[in-house]
């Protein structure tokens, strides 16, 4: 039974009428003061479970929605309100969505039966288009099918397909969903999915079952799952047992080219790492090989839709996550360090009053530098953890520098997704990747222009309510001119792993070999200046000797090891640095 009937209002929308009562939300037509039809999902707050809050206070759906925003990608619904009211005891929030008419994929394909390949892959190349939106602004769909795609009815009569449920967008994630499972097609699902792991490839996934759907009429591995009752182990099992046989890839009403099965093949790949990265390269498969006559008219075309799709190849998939965790525990010794980053950082972000009272400058940027392999990367992500803002760690080797093309447009995306989620720190490791100095070993040009840029996105971020954090092996291979005060206000030497950590090390790389007992403190104090990966060798060099004669590792022989190994870098030789 419905919450509202027709005709009463929900904020300044009058109901026009009920559609359905899902999981955690009724849904509903209603009009605007405009007299504009529109679709409106209303929750009760109160039922729905604290995890499934954005921050405790809000419908993950709603706050996900709005950073959607309202004049986002024409193939994604359109946030258009939000708001709360009550009826009696009950508190109520409500998103607000624009309205579309037409029949869901499902009623088509249901009426009409299964498209022409052709069809289905304008079709799917709609839907990988919106999802490239939703990507760019780091967030995963995970519930792509065909009752959530509608053919929106244009004017003209043409039929524009449109994702119309964001029910279970998301952050990436990789533990407990911010979302309800018990609604989501099993067939349609990743694999990963089953254990809690929703990504970009997971979406990839999805999508590729929604072509294999529009080309055959069913699912693919579809099976009988009415014996599993609603039991999630049971349908897992049988979901699982039916994709251990050969994909069907041909039919008597279906003949596939090679290169359409190979395509398929590659989007539904049970390991996520065999599938395409990204929804652009999933759709640039798509053209080259299905539409090839097409692909050509949009190389030769410089219309606007080119540009877009340009836009949408060069974009790099952007992931975050909540700073949770272990935090500084993770880095064994440092303690010197470790001290120095929550009084001089941590303390006056995680006090923002005391900060205010004190008139404690703030802070725009942090980098840690230090030798290859002293653990600059794990100081960095578990100052993220410990400090608990939303982050994202960035490889900036893989991104690319600021002098390839979509490098700077990938950063500008980056750094307005961490405005959206401030507070926010934006983790770069390698930052010579990144910005190299071309007075160094760099031999770019057109420096002035792209370093600007990076700095006009740096400087002051911390009134954005942002806070970069870079490391880096060489910082006098970073251009200088974003070394000084207003980007990076703080500087960190990361030392070699000190006494307890190497002993850590040590026992983390023994703990599973056949050893004699051995004596970790010795051993720690013979390794002094030895970084991890001298740690690692010595230990490698160690269990060789040891299998070549078949017997135990012995303390003996990881001191005979020790002797005449020197560390690769001695701290005693520091790398000079200049902020100024």
């Amino acid at each position: 039974m419905e919450t509202f009937k027709k005709g009463e209002k929900i904020g300044k929308y009058v109901v026009n009428s009920f559609i359905k009562k899902g999981i955690v939300a009724e849904s509903y037509t209603v009009y605007g003061s405009d007299d504009m039809m529109y679709f409106m999902k209303v929750y009760d707050f109160g039922k729905i479970p604290r995890e499934q809050l954005f921050e405790g206070k809000e419908v993950y759906e709603i706050q996900l929605c709005r950073e959607l925003g309202s004049e986002g990608n024409e193939h994604v619904v359109r946030y258009v309100d939000n708001g709360e009211m009550r009826k009696g005891n009950v508190s109520y929030h409500y998103l607000v969505t624009e309205f579309y008419r037409g029949d869901l994929l499902s009623e088509a394909v249901a009426k009409e039966g299964a498209f022409d390949v052709e069809d289905a892959v304008q079709i799917t190349l709609c839907v990988l288009s919106g999802l490239s939106y939703i990507h760019s602004r780091a967030l995963i769909h995970n519930d792509i099918r065909p009752s959530n795609i509608m053919l929106q009815e244009l004017d003209d009569g043409m039929l524009l397909p449109t994702i119309i449920d964001l029910g279970h967008i998301s952050y990436m994630v990789k533990g407990r969903p911010t979302f309800h499972v018990e609604d989501l097609k099993p067939f349609f699902r990743a694999p990963e999915t089953f254990h809690s792991v929703y990504t970009v490839k997971s979406d990839i996934f999805s999508t590729g079952a929604l072509l294999y759907y529009l080309i055959f009429g069913q699912s693919p591995w579809e099976t009988d799952l009415s014996l599993c009752k609603a039991d999630k182990k049971k349908v897992a099992d049988a979901v699982k047992k039916a994709r251990k046989q050969d994909l069907v890839l041909e039919t008597d009403n279906v003949k596939l080219p090679d290169y359409m099965k190979a395509i398929l093949l590659k989007a539904l790949a049970l390991k996520s790492g065999d599938r395409f990265t990204s929804a652009a390269e999933f759709s640039q498969a798509l053209f080259e090989q299905v539409m090839p006559e097409l692909a050509r008219q949009m190389e030769e075309t410089d219309n606007q839709d080119n540009e877009v799709q340009n836009q949408c190849d060069n974009v790099v998939p952007i992931t975050f996550k909540k700073g949770s965790g272990n935090g500084f525990d993770n880095v064994t010794g440092r303690d010197e360090l470790k001290e120095q980053l929550r009084k001089e950082v941590l303390f006056a972000l995680q006090n923002p009053e005391k900060a205010k009272l004190y008139r404690l400058p703030a802070i725009n940027g942090v980098l840690l530098y230090g030798p290859p392999g002293c653990g600059k990367s794990l100081v960095l992500e578990s100052f993220a953890e410990e400090l608990g803002f939303n982050y994202s760690l960035i490889q900036a080797a893989e991104f690319g520098n600021i002098y390839q093309e979509g490098v700077l447009d990938n950063l500008q995306r980056l750094f307005d997704a961490a405005e959206i989620k401030a507070p926010f720190v934006l983790c770069f490791d390698e930052l010579e990747f990144l910005a190299p100095n071309p007075n160094a070993e760099n031999e770019e040009v057109g420096v002035t222009a792209q370093i600007s840029a990076l700095f006009g996105m740096m400087n002051d971020c911390a009134k954005k309510g942002i806070l970069v954090v870079a490391t880096t092996n060489r910082p006098d291979m970073i251009d200088q001119s974003i070394m000084r005060v207003g980007c990076f206000d703080r500087v960190f030497f990361v030392p070699q792993p000190d006494f307890e950590a190497r002993k850590d090390i040590f026992m983390d790389h023994l703990k599973d070999r056949p050893c004699e007992e051995l004596d970790f403190d010795e051993l720690a104090k013979m390794s002094d200046d030895f970084n991890a990966g001298d740690i690692t060798e010595a230990v490698n060099e160690a269990a060789m000797t040891a299998a070549y004669n078949d017997v135990p590792i012995s303390q003996k022989i990881l001191i005979d090891v020790l002797k005449y190994k020197n560390p690769t870098y001695s701290t005693k030789t520091r790398i000079g640095f200049n902020k100024d």
